[in-house]
């Protein structure tokens, strides 16, 4: 039988930031087909639908005769981890099945464009504070003219925003992303678990993450599904970086890099005590630290009062961290807590070995012998074992095949879309098979 069309009308504005401009009506714009109009539904099939076990009302149910009409929510869409995750998933969704619409709760910044040219509809509200509620009617009128049938949140500000609209304006499914093992903030933890009844399905990026969810959040397994992150393939070489003497070190300098924004929870502190202590004994080693954050004046103090001025670099925010990778000789990650992180994977990805403290995400990735995990805390034996690495270039050769063999057979962009996809169409009540012909 053939299924009938449901675009009826389009929204208008989808090429910029609305500021909390109303969805509109209209057929002007193809881009964006994401619609609330009449569902080709007749009133006695959708008063007696269900989803996930749940009655639905008709205001509630969306058309479903063609590409589902699915909406992601974010809390801002600058160059981060969470964000460029996004950016991978909606982009790689199979447009055939779903119709993506992605809402950031902040101003408008560097991935929107990226999205939009996809071909994915995006408005961001502009919000610069949690304490902005103008945000949660924003995102109520445009979840009740869009109607999705699935609302897909990521971080903190927009998992609780997006329950609340969602749940307000009867979204069939609601799911949470959960991308790291909140510990710094404990309100996130209260705030959590007390909404925690609004969300039908968590997400999270790692078995750690999982766990931990479970026993604070007080959230059952059976509503929770990991799915790790993925890592984008690097292009072709095509950088003229030379590394050790834009830095100003040797051309044997043995380089630790670490990858991150300046902030407590990545333990940078820790790692300059660490490196102190390796440098010692292996001289020619420099450590670089790429990343910005609050943390910087406190960091580079600290450089300065251990003696490392001429070792030790925080060279900023940079956008060729994969070539930087390529010309190093050692990852080094002493967070404090994690998700699963972003940089290892990209170590991984060009072959650059990893030593890690065990935090979450971290033995999924780096576990039988991959690489070097270290009990959260022990510094001592974190500096023991950089040290091991460093005095051999047949271990650090082995680690890294092993590594980048690992990554590409389970932790590509790709199949952590099709887990989504997986996911998405289990938790509507069908069936999905990924179409490899389009």
């Amino acid at each position: 039988m053939r299924r009938r069309s449901h675009l009826n009308f389009h929204i208008e504005k989808c090429d910029a930031s609305d500021n909390g401009a109303e969805l509109r009506e209209t057929d002007l714009n193809p881009n964006c087909s994401a619609a609330s109009g009449p569902s080709g539904l007749n009133t006695n099939d959708r008063r007696h639908m269900t989803i996930q076990g749940r009655s639905l009302s008709s205001e509630s149910v969306p058309d479903i005769a063609g590409p589902r009409r699915i909406a992601f929510c974010i809390t801002d869409l600058d160059a981060g981890g969470a964000e460029k995750a996004l950016l991978q998933l909606v982009t790689r969704l199979d447009r055939k099945h779903w119709e993506p619409t992605v809402f950031c709760l902040g101003p408008e910044a560097a991935l929107a464009p990226r999205l939009r040219e996809q071909g994915v509809c995006v408005f961001c509200y502009g919000a610069r504070s949690w304490r902005n509620l103008g945000v949660l009617l924003w995102l109520t009128r445009h979840l009740h003219r869009l109607r999705p049938e699935l609302l897909q949140c990521f971080l903190f500000h927009a998992n609780l925003v997006g329950r609340m609209a969602g749940r307000w304006t009867g979204v069939p499914v609601i799911l949470a992303g959960h991308r790291v093992a909140e510990r710094g903030k404990r309100w996130h933890l209260w705030l959590d678990r007390w909404t925690r009844g609004w969300v039908d399905h968590h997400v999270c990026v790692s078995q750690g993450v999982a766990r931990h969810i479970e026993q604070h959040l007080g959230v059952s397994p059976r509503q929770i599904t990991v799915i790790p992150n993925g890592v984008e393939i690097p292009s072709a070489p095509g950088s003229q970086l030379n590394l050790r003497k834009d830095l100003g070190f040797p051309d044997d300098a043995l380089i630790v890099l670490g990858v991150g924004r300046l902030h407590p929870q990545k333990g940078f502190d820790d790692l300059l005590t660490i490196f102190q202590q390796v440098h010692a004994k292996v001289p020619e080693s420099r450590l670089v630290i790429v990343g910005e954050g609050a943390q910087r004046s406190l960091l580079q103090a600290q450089i300065e009062s251990l003696g490392l001025q001429e070792a030790a670099r925080l060279a900023g925010y940079r956008t060729d961290v994969p070539e930087i990778m390529k010309q190093s000789q050692l990852l080094a990650m002493t967070s404090k807590w994690e998700g699963m992180s972003n940089s290892v994977l990209e170590a991984m990805i060009v072959g650059l070995p990893v030593i890690a403290m065990e935090v979450e995400g971290v033995t999924e990735l780096l576990g039988e012998g991959r690489g070097i995990v270290v009990s959260s805390g022990d510094t001592g034996g974190f500096a023991d074992q950089m040290e091991l690495i460093l005095r051999n270039p047949e271990l650090r050769s082995k680690l890294g095949d092993m590594l980048q063999d690992h990554v590409y057979k389970y932790f590509t962009w790709i199949q952590c879309a099709r887990d989504y996809e997986k996911l998405f169409s289990r938790l509507l009540g069908e069936s999905f098979t990924y179409d490899q012909s389009g």
